[in-house]
């Protein structure tokens, strides 16, 4: 009895043992036969991970093909967290090394991962530094890193990157498609003690499109530090100068004061970083005054009057009073824009109507974008016509109830200078790669009338010699420009602050070999407030430098 009842629990052990080991081997069986390439994979993917290789960004030049921007080696530090025991003695020893926060590396070294950064393009001295450490767990990658040659020069017109070398502000946003390098694939082999790279797998990364600028570095360099010199000088706010060639758009240069250093993006303010050349809008006081000048010489206006009663400085409109900076009593047509009367333009633009005031507002490009090919242009304020006022047919053509950049100014004044053809304002030149080589195109789209332009030429030129621009002229060279004097707008106080004011030249000069438009703008000047006192010498400064320089290389290149 008792024998049967002992192989009755051996029947049943064995039978347990037999279906336990008969499932595993079914297991198996399945596993091998219709999960074997599902296995492989999860088997390789705890071996190996794939890191994404950013491609070399492509170089940036300058018309003379001097270098502005472009990529180096770099090394990043990262670590195995999970390889890692003592997490404060790392955090202190890397935080010395690399100089990072030792609580902001502990943070990192205590997350559940296999992967973490610790710090990224490091220089090769930091990354010896840790080498010699010989910390288990931490490595270190090749990457690239974006760094810009000539310091804080030409920075608004360039912008930057961030840590992935993707761009964020500039040229370097603007045209990051094609600079951009493709991305490569390296596969990572972990094995029991620590993360090895390994290259059972690797597709090599692409460098990114080269592109060459329209600026000229030497040119930049000059109006960056005149400008620089003026708003010190003055104890202005900021600045702002642009210096186009009026016949193509071409830009050589564009500069804002405050600036910044791209190569160090992350520490700089917002406020250093935006490019008012391009995205702050002003009310440009006289300069404007191009519009009605314009606007009567094709409707002939000019032609039909000898002199126009400028009031003797004081004249009452439609809800306030208009004021010469000098009494005038009667001035011609010339006069009026050579002493930069708002009362004889405002008596002008009446004459006029406002519907052909519009229409040259219109041509001339004020209310709409440039095009300009860098990222936050602004469109200007521009009230439609049935939203003006009594007041507005006086005050607009004066520069006020309007909101135009520095940009559109310049454009406007290359459009009278090169004979009444629309242009484009842009920086790039040339896009240059591998598979294909890019050139700017001009297209010309006439929108004066040449007899038109001409004319209002030769008053502007007459502006620069006897009237409110004479600190712009230069011997022996065609200069011609409009001041402008704009007190601004106080948004806090609901009125015009009496102490604040945008003080504007833009101005032209032509030679036989050389022909610019230059644009400045001065904000809040203390010493004095004229356009015609605090701009136009910078414009003089900047036009003879540039002068001077290309004289040499016309020498230059004859030898």
């Amino acid at each position: 009895m008792i024998y049967t009842r002992i192989r009755g629990r051996t029947f049943y052990v064995f039978i347990f043992f037999f279906s336990f080991f008969f499932f595993i081997l079914l297991r198996i069986g399945y596993l091998q036969l219709f999960r074997n390439s599902f296995l492989k994979k999860l088997a390789k993917s705890q071996r190996y991970s794939l890191i994404h290789i950013e491609g070399e960004r492509g170089k940036i030049y300058d018309c003379q093909g001097r270098i502005l921007a472009t990529d180096i080696n770099a090394f990043s530090i990262y670590a195995d967290p999970k390889l890692i025991k003592d997490k404060k003695k790392y955090s202190l020893l890397l935080s010395s090394a690399l100089g990072v926060s030792t609580s902001l590396i502990e943070k990192r070294l205590n997350r559940n991962r296999r992967f973490v950064w610790i710090k990224r393009k490091v220089s090769l001295e930091k990354k010896e530094k840790i080498e010699k450490l010989n910390l288990k767990g931490i490595g270190w990658v090749r990457e690239k890193k974006r760094v810009y040659p000539q310091g804080s020069l030409a920075a608004h017109i360039l912008g930057g990157v961030n840590i992935d070398n993707h761009g964020i502000e500039g040229i370097e946003l603007f045209y990051d498609t094609y600079l951009r390098g493709k991305k490569g694939m390296m596969q990572v082999r972990r094995d029991s003690s620590s993360i090895l790279l390994s290259s059972p797998f690797v597709l090599y990364p692409q460098k990114g499109a080269d592109l060459v600028l329209t600026v000229d570095a030497q040119i930049q360099y000059w109006v960056e530090k005149y400008l620089e010199d003026t708003v010190n000088y003055f104890n202005a706010r900021k600045g702002a100068v642009v210096v186009i060639n009026p016949y193509n758009g071409e830009i050589l240069a564009l500069a804002n004061f405050p600036s910044f250093d791209p190569n160090f993006l992350s520490k700089t303010s917002q406020k250093n970083l935006r490019n008012y050349t391009i995205s702050s809008t002003f009310e440009p006081g006289s300069v404007f005054k191009i519009v009605t000048l314009i606007a009567c010489i094709a409707k002939r206006v000019d032609e039909k009057i000898n002199t126009i009663f400028c009031e003797r400085g004081r004249f009452k409109i439609p809800g306030t009073i208009l004021h010469d900076y000098r009494p005038y009593s009667n001035l011609t047509f010339k006069g009026v824009f050579k002493r930069s009367s708002n009362i004889g333009v405002a008596k002008l633009a009446n004459l006029l109507g406002r519907k052909v005031l519009w229409e040259y507002i219109q041509k001339l490009g004020f209310g709409k974008k440039t095009r300009i090919d860098l990222p936050g242009e602004a469109r200007g304020l521009v009230k439609p016509i049935n939203s003006w006022s009594k007041t507005s047919s006086y005050i607009i053509p004066i520069g006020q109830e309007i909101g135009v950049t520095l940009i559109q100014l310049v454009k406007a004044m290359s459009i009278i200078v090169n004979g009444g053809f629309d242009i484009q304002p842009h920086l790039a030149k040339k896009i240059i790669s591998d598979n294909f080589v890019w050139e700017k195109k001009y297209e010309k789209k006439r929108v004066l009338s040449p007899w038109v332009v001409e004319k209002a030429k030769k008053i502007l030129v007459q502006v620069v010699e006897e009237g409110t621009g004479r600190r712009a002229k230069i011997k022996y060279v065609r200069v011609g420009g409009k001041t402008g004097t704009a007190q601004r707008f106080n948004i806090q106080l609901g009125r015009y602050a009496p102490y604040s004011y945008q003080a504007s030249f833009v101005g032209f000069l032509e030679n036989e070999k050389l022909s610019l438009v230059i644009g400045v703008t001065i904000e809040e000047p203390k010493k004095s407030h004229l356009g015609g006192v605090v701009a136009a010498p910078l414009f003089k400064k900047i036009a003879e430098k540039i002068l001077a320089y290309k004289v040499l290389q016309l020498e230059l290149a004859k030898q």
